[in-house]
């Protein structure tokens, strides 16, 4: 089973790649803006978890993505879905 750290793990793996920031200056609260990411990279970001995961997070969920916790959060809610 997936956990909530396992998502954070892999996002914060992510973002350090993709912006080639340390794992260490991404947390939950931290905003896509402040680590530079912008909606051409939110969106390699989701691909990178869909695949990871096997989950597809709908397009209009994109939109309300604000912070490395909001993505978290949504991965987790998709898995827990996926699992009913």
């Amino acid at each position: 089973m997936v956990t909530k750290s396992d998502i954070e793990k892999t996002l914060k793996e992510s973002i350090a790649r993709q912006k080639m920031v340390s794992e260490s200056e991404i947390t939950p609260e931290s905003t896509l803006d402040e680590l530079g990411i912008t909606s051409l990279d939110s969106i390699s970001l989701v691909f990178d978890i869909e695949d990871q995961y096997g989950i597809e997070v709908p397009n209009e969920e994109l939109k309300k993505l604000r912070t490395v916790g909001d993505i978290i959060d949504g991965v987790e809610k998709l898995l827990a879905a996926q699992n009913r």
